[in-house]
């Protein structure tokens, strides 16, 4: 009798070993998938709680949260332990919002962004942005659309 209950348990010790080793790999998984589009009402906390991430981890995957201080609706925000489908560019495919590459920085376009908006993102006036970016129409810009600055 004794036998028995010492082998059940090891099996318990072993399954409780499992479990937290498991549970330590699965930090940085996320309830929302690769990545979350803003709702109004949102804010990094609440999203990060939600999405079953740590709001550092939550920052880390998308760095222009430490100088942007404001997320807005339709904002796409990769999150933490998701394959990004090995695009270009620092983002998940789908990614909006300022980014920056080898050849300086850049606005991916997200739906519901202006020309004036993105140049006071960056302290530059709207003419700039479109002369540099050869835009025809300062009015018709697309989502996915990069402007560089």
């Amino acid at each position: 009798m004794a036998a028995k209950r010492f082998v059940q348990a090891c099996l318990i010790l072993a399954l409780l070993l499992a479990s937290f080793a498991a549970a330590r790999d699965a930090r940085a998984w996320s309830a929302c998938g690769s990545s979350y589009v803003v709702q109004r009402g949102d804010w990094l906390a609440k999203i990060a709680r939600n999405c079953g991430v740590t709001l550092s981890e939550l920052r880390a995957a998308n760095p222009w949260t430490y100088y942007d201080r404001y997320i807005y609706p339709g904002q796409v925000l990769a999150m933490p332990g998701a394959d990004d489908g090995g695009g270009p560019g620092p983002g998940p495919i789908g990614y909006c919002g300022p980014s920056w590459d080898v050849y300086g920085s850049y606005w991916v376009v997200c739906r519901g962004d202006t020309l004036g908006g993105i140049a006071r993102y960056y302290g530059v006036s709207w003419r700039y942005l479109q002369s540099r970016n050869g835009i025809g129409n300062a009015n018709l810009i697309y989502p996915g659309q990069v402007i560089r600055v």
